[in-house]
């Protein structure tokens, strides 16, 4: 029996991940999210793949599939990111190419370990004959704001998306991995659920639980079972979870359970580092951590606990902490606490990110205009790309400083500051 086609969604707008971008094409290692995503399935024998994203994404992931030896692999863009759903059916023209076949729906941004693919495609080889579908699910034992799976004995009868806590029908949250005998039927239910042209913003948002309203639709008509997952999983929603993945990828790779890719050779104390990397004398670094090609740990620095990507410098006396630094950020005698730095991003001389409330409660985070809990007792700082921080400016816990914006020196920056913006006083960011 030949596998189902790999239907990989890895577009969507990410307004909750701001400032950050492309989720799926963030690079930890050699290879980026959906790279990975898409070995780890190749490796379970799956080969035919269609994968959803932006248009500002197409040329990149098309290019990274030629690199990846999947030239056969098709590439569907979403004009605009409308959710799962409008992504699927933005798919049906690929999947009317390859015609009826079982299809395998995952996102690139859910990091799980390959055994979930594995167990997902074993449970479909051996499936009764009159099973339709197969959904992969998470045992919780706290509120998710995700999608929760009813169920009436094996059987899963509906999907009941951000319940409430309180209100949960099982402890089973869904994963967007789902197995199913027919692309056709479900996407058909797609369409009669998806919102019409003409109707108001507010209305379509309110209806952003298309994918699960047609697939609980589909439920009802076809027997549906859980595969539930017991490993480790990770969701990337905010920008913070980038350092949930990096903690789960870095013990992936001490572990051997996984690899950072090529040119990356571990070194003693669970430190990985890459090609032409320059470690100068009186600077530690302490794993797990991993070290980018190209990149310069300075005099008398300190990394620990984090993934410095490739060609970066982490200059004299600068301490980088349990923290995710992009392609090519510099720093200079700084100190770097549980933050995230995009790519192309610096902080001069003597800045510094607070990640720690003195309260010792947990650090929110604005989102959307709301007020976030991130569940993290340390959280710095969320920069965006190419953003520039001045001399001897501090970053409050949980702020966010959007792409290429400039906050200039002997600030202290206590709210987001959106993208392209100049700071040159604390007057509109500078409270608390």
């Amino acid at each position: 029996m030949s596998a189902p086609v790999v239907l990989v969604l890895a577009g969507g707008a990410a307004n909750r991940f701001w400032p950050l971008r492309d989720k799926p094409l963030l690079e930890f290692g050699s290879q980026t999210l959906l790279a990975r995503h898409l070995r780890a399935l190749q490796a379970q024998g799956f080969s035919r793949f269609i994968v959803v994203c932006g248009p500002e994404a197409r040329e990149k992931i098309s290019a990274g599939l030629t690199l990846m030896g999947l030239s056969d692999a098709r590439v569907a863009v979403q004009a605009e990111a409308r959710g799962m759903a409008d992504a699927v059916l933005c798919a049906h023209p690929e999947l009317e190419r390859l015609g009826e076949c079982p299809v395998y729906i995952t996102q690139a941004q859910d990091v799980v370990g390959a055994d979930l693919h594995a167990a997902m495609l074993q449970g479909w080889s051996r499936r009764p004959e009159a099973l339709f579908g197969l959904v992969a699910a998470v045992r919780v034992n706290h509120y998710f704001p995700g999608g929760y799976l009813s169920l009436a004995g094996e059987r899963v009868d509906s999907i009941v998306e951000k319940p409430g806590a309180g209100n949960e029908p099982s402890d089973l949250v869904s994963l967007v991995a789902h197995v199913l005998a027919s692309w056709r039927p479900f996407v058909e239910r797609l369409a009669a659920e998806a919102p019409r042209e003409g109707q108001d913003d507010a209305l379509r948002q309110a209806q952003d639980d298309v994918y699960e309203r047609a697939l609980s639709s589909l439920m009802a008509a076809h027997e549906v079972r859980a595969v539930v997952h017991e490993g480790r999983w990770q969701a990337v929603k905010h920008p913070w979870h980038v350092l949930d993945v990096m903690e789960m990828l870095l013990d992936r790779w001490l572990s051997e359970a996984e690899s950072p890719g090529d040119g990356y050779v571990p070194s003693e104390g669970g430190v990985f580092l890459g090609r032409d990397v320059k470690v100068y004398p009186g600077a530690h670094v302490v794993g797990p951590a991993l070290i980018g090609h190209g990149s310069v740990i300075g005099h008398n620095a300190l990394v620990r606990g984090s993934i410095v990507g490739p060609r970066c410098v982490v200059g004299f006396g600068s301490e980088v902490a349990r923290s995710y630094l992009g392609e090519g950020v510099e720093l200079h005698h700084n100190y770097v606490g549980d933050s995230v730095l995009d790519a192309g991003s610096s902080m001069g001389f003597g800045a510094t990110t607070a990640n720690f409330r003195l309260d010792g409660r947990s650090v929110p985070s604005v989102v959307g205009g709301q007020r976030v809990d991130s569940g993290r007792e340390k959280l710095g700082l969320v920069l965006g790309a190419g953003a520039k921080i001045g001399v001897n400016s501090s970053t409050m816990p949980g702020v966010k400083i959007g792409a290429g914006a400039v906050c200039g020196p002997n600030l202290t920056i206590a709210r987001d500051v959106p993208d392209g913006v100049r700071v040159m006083s604390g007057r509109r960011y500078g409270h608390l």
